[in-house]
């Protein structure tokens, strides 16, 4: 996703994003070998986590987007958003071979898909 910073204001979800698209993305293999730190808990892990979290903000920011139009306020949507890539992190699974961003993909969007049936009720 490109992003022209000099378009965006300084609206609180403006400045997130333009934060968030600051954070270079990673190839397969970094997300590979970043999640084996995480797994292995080792003196690299807290690194990789942060890195592995921050790496897929974009991808909560993608996801909010998507919902925007369902009337839910898009920096609550960011919030639960964040809060599953979190999860994700928590729960990430033994398989060596999948992207971290494959498996918080279904976190992030079953957080936010939530949050917006909430605020419809």
């Amino acid at each position: 996703m490109y992003v022209e910073t000099s378009e965006l204001s300084d609206d609180p979800v403006q400045v997130y994003l333009r934060e968030a698209c600051s954070v270079p993305e990673l190839t397969k293999d970094e997300e590979v070998e970043l999640s084996r730190h995480v797994l292995a808990k080792d003196e690299d892990a807290e690194f990789a986590g942060v890195r592995l979290l921050e790496a897929n903000l974009r991808l909560v920011v993608a996801v909010a987007e998507r919902y925007r139009e369902a009337g839910a306020d898009v920096f609550t949507l960011i919030q639960k958003g964040n809060e599953a890539l979190l999860l994700a992190l928590k729960t990430l699974p033994d398989n060596p071979d999948q992207r971290f961003s494959e498996h918080a993909t279904a976190y992030v969007h079953n957080a936010i898909a939530k949050t917006v049936e909430e605020s419809r009720a």
